[in-house]
């Protein structure tokens, strides 16, 4: 008996605390609004946010809210918080010290107009605004201000339903779907290993291992299946939070919040208004679309790797010389020389070199990043200047890097701005470089001091903008637009609007699924849904490991399925990796060249179907390489794809990237898709176990596209 009274007690206190009230409301408002874009309604449980439709109230319509508001917890929460920040090798590791954390929230007033609602109220003892501005028919922008601004975190909590799915946040290397996670925004090495084990461990010994979200091209934004997109405004470091099946938490780092919400029926539709926004990456030169050889070495030993791809029948339209400005040996292995200016003893008169590759159809692409190291003319004079980012007592901020120290621009300060695109344009382009791999741009110090005055947390993820905005004025500024391009690494909100292409990075040559090959399709995925239109990756990867007992270096298994994978992606160009000694190189044997060849062949046939991606890349911002979803958001099944993409809407790939399969199972969409390698067709809708050994990856074409007779292999 005692026990059921307890058991009864228990259940009347649960049920007490169920209905516990978060939010207070004390004006009498309506609960019904409708003004000219949006309409609001409110009950108990939540306030709605619709765009309206047409002339009469909606809010029972089928058509999801833009923005819902919980009234069962708090929609606001601030505190203040002062992080303890740990930096090395570009990598940054958080831990946070949260004080005064508080969500005691009452609505004291609710305002409305034709286009607006202002919700007032207190919030812990401060005064706050929020407001939710329509304009524009789609778009709703929200603001929220305290009067107390020394709180430096405030939260939005959104409603959401169980079924919602979560797709960008900019490049992600584990994730496409992000529904269940927490993903921080803050550009930055994206890792080595990631969580894979044991090279994580490994790797976190020089706190260089990363996690399932260190990523090099972070964006606050994403599209969701509830028909919207959602963009957070600002800078500064900010946490998405998709863990719980009822909410969506989106915290800032910063005492005041902006955001924007747009709603549209086709996911595309989102991102060509998001790229109208924040930019859209031009159409490249005519080099990018054909193979793009990864070489170095020296003047001949390029030259003879160079003959010899192309008697075989290698398509090869440009060289990628990253070695260009020279090399280091380090305990890493085999690094470049951050020096901007050609080295005259592996590449005696480079212009020379240059002006003959030209003369032979060959555009010579090269290598440049923002740090620079202690030796040289160009060091000694950026030192002297001022150019490189300060410590906290004045003097050029050292920056560890593998086995040496590196010096940062500070492109806060015009001069130094100015006088490193002088360096682009008189070393690399007057010398004759057709485009370059534009590094780094992720590791700006938290604690730097800027010339601007600016915080060194506020501007760091804006760095790789300006950075890239650097590379861009060059090429503008000598009359090279369409001429010359770069592909860039790191990225943030708006990138896309300086950037010419991406690649996604320095993935390790294994087949583990957090940073090897398997992660390739997930970054080129959320990237898409980024604003990334056009990205590729290296062929063969790039980071390798041998030391502590431990070897990670290439095969010829792997580097054949990364042959076929980036075979169907808008540019091909190979890498030889840190240990290219060790690595295995497509030119090492006749039946690796004569494999790299058949594939370099197979993305030259696309070549008039690729510039037709890229075009729609340019003007509409729709990705080149495009998660199922896009074009199927109807399809469940697409949801929590990460091994497939389509390419344009007319080419479905799934590469292989588990190490020996010979077989692997697709999913086919909806329509008719004849493989490209076999000639089979398939019916959509259907899960399928199919063959694919090396060499015959499952690729399929659409049955009733225009491109359908083209292609087949």
């Amino acid at each position: 008996m005692k026990t059921n009274i307890l058991l009864i007690a228990g259940l009347l206190l649960l049920s007490a605390c169920a209905v516990q009230e978060f939010v207070t409301i004390s004006p009498k408002n309506k609960k019904y609004y409708s003004g000219r874009h949006i309409e609001f309604s409110m009950d108990e449980r939540m306030i709605n946010i619709f765009f309206k439709k047409s002339d009469q109230f909606t809010a029972t319509s089928s058509t999801p809210p833009a923005l819902r508001l919980p009234l069962d917890q708090p929609f606001l929460k601030i505190a203040r918080g002062e992080p303890k920040i740990k930096h090395k090798y570009g990598s940054f590791r958080f831990t946070e010290n949260i004080k005064d954390a508080c969500a005691e929230l009452t609505v004291s007033d609710i305002d409305f107009s034709e286009t607006a609602i202002a919700i007032k109220g207190d919030l812990c003892g401060n005064d706050f605004k929020m407001f939710l501005i329509a304009d524009q028919a789609n778009q709703l922008d929200i603001s929220v201000r305290l009067t107390d601004t020394t709180y430096n975190r405030i939260t939005l909590v959104q409603s959401s339903s169980p079924d919602e799915q979560v797709f960008g946040m900019g490049e992600q290397f584990s994730h496409t779907n992000l529904r269940g996670e927490r993903v921080p925004v803050w550009t930055q090495e994206q890792g080595i290993g990631r969580g894979d084990q044991p090279l994580t461990g490994m790797a976190n010994m020089q706190m260089a291992g990363g996690d399932e979200f260190t990523t090099y091209a972070p964006m606050p934004f994403y599209i969701s299946t509830s028909k919207k997109s959602f963009l957070l405004h600002g800078t500064t470091r900010s946490v998405f939070d998709f863990q719980y099946t009822n909410s969506i938490a989106v915290e800032v780092w910063n005492n005041k919040f902006s955001a924007t919400i747009h709603q549209m029926d086709n996911p595309l539709d989102l991102i060509e208004n998001y790229t109208k926004n924040t930019g859209r990456l031009p159409t490249p030169p005519d080099w990018a679309y054909g193979a793009i050889l990864g070489i170095q070495g020296g003047s001949q030993f390029v030259e003879n790797k160079l003959d010899t791809l192309r008697e075989a029948g290698a398509p090869i339209s440009a060289i990628w010389i990253q070695d260009w400005c020279g090399k280091r040996e380090t305990s890493l292995g085999s690094q470049l020389r951050w020096y901007w200016q050609a080295d005259q003893n592996r590449y005696p008169n480079f212009k020379n070199f240059c002006k003959k590759m030209n003369s032979r159809g060959i555009a010579v692409l090269g290598y440049v990043n923002p740090f620079m190291t202690a030796d040289g003319e160009l060091y000694e004079t950026a030192s002297a200047r001022g150019f490189f980012v300060k410590n906290d007592v004045g003097e050029p901020y050292i920056i560890e890097t593998p086995d040496f120290d590196a010096y940062l621009l500070d492109l806060t300060n015009p001069a130094a701005f100015k006088w490193m695109k002088n360096i682009i344009k008189t070393n690399m382009i007057d010398v004759g470089l057709s485009g370059w791999m534009s590094d780094y741009g992720e590791g700006l110090p938290h604690d730097a001091v800027l010339h601007s005055g600016i915080s060194a947390k506020k501007y760091h993820n804006r760095y790789p903008v300006d950075w890239a905005r650097l590379n861009r004025e060059v090429i503008q500024e000598t009359g090279n637009e369409g001429k010359i391009a770069f592909f860039s690494r790191s990225a943030f909100t708006g990138s896309n609007a300086y950037s010419t292409f991406y690649w996604a990075g320095d993935q390790t040559t294994y087949w583990q699924r957090n940073d090897g090959l398997p992660s390739v399709v997930p970054a080129l995925l959320s990237s898409g849904i980024s604003g990334m239109s056009i990205n590729h990756a290296d062929i063969g990867g790039f980071s390798n490991f041998k030391r502590m007992g431990t070897k990670i270096i290439r095969d010829a298994e792997m580097l054949k399925r990364w042959i076929e994978l980036c075979a169907f992606t808008p540019v091909f160009r190979s890498h030889e990796g840190l240990l290219p000694d060790d690595n295995v190189q497509l030119y090492d044997t006749p039946e690796l060249r004569d494999f790299y060849v058949r594939f370099a062949r197979i993305h030259e046939d696309l070549r008039p179907y690729l510039e037709e991606q890229v075009q729609i890349a340019s003007e509409k911002g729709h990705p080149v390489i495009r998660h199922l979803y896009l074009h199927y958001p109807d399809d469940e099944n697409t949801y929590n794809i990460k091994d497939q993409y389509l390419l344009g809407k007319d080419i479905l790939v799934a590469p292989i990237v588990k190490k020996r399969a010979i077989d692997t199972e697709v999913y086919i969409p909806s329509g008719e898709w004849r493989h490209l390698f076999t000639g089979e067709v398939f019916s959509g809708g259907l899960l399928y176990k199919l063959n694919a050994p090396i060499g015959t990856p499952p690729v399929f074409i659409k049955a009733n596209s225009e491109w359908a007779s083209e292609f087949g292999w």
